[in-house]
């Protein structure tokens, strides 16, 4: 896997990590519920359909620029609204986190490595 390869992966949902985990790391039934609530109470989950309704949110704000006529004061705030929403959903998925976990969330950020589509 590479960072024009990631694309081609599955993403979106919890239980591919299971299922990863499963077929990787041979985990038991038992040990694969654990993970599941590491999963849950790290926020993955969470993130996983904050996600989606990001997504779908910015269908919708797509739909009212279509809508709109170019130009005017309420077309450019949708765009103004839009354009940062669309960066965001095409980011890379390739992100590497450092290994150590700052207090400062900026510092954290700052340890990010992406690859692949820039920013």
């Amino acid at each position: 896997m590479d960072p024009k390869t990631i694309w081609n992966e599955k993403q979106d949902h919890p239980e591919l990590i299971i299922r990863d985990a499963q077929e990787l790391l041979g985990l038991d039934k038992y040990q694969l519920e654990i993970l599941r609530m590491i999963l849950l109470r790290r926020g993955v989950n969470k993130w996983f359909y904050a996600r989606w309704r990001f997504v779908q949110l910015k269908h919708q704000v797509k739909d009212m620029l279509k809508r709109e006529t170019p130009g005017t004061p309420r077309y450019r705030l949708i765009q103004f609204i839009y354009m940062p929403m669309q960066h965001i959903a095409k980011m890379s998925r390739w992100v590497e986190w450092g290994n150590h976990i700052h207090k400062k969330m900026q510092n954290n950020i700052a340890d990010c490595v992406m690859k692949g589509r820039a920013l």
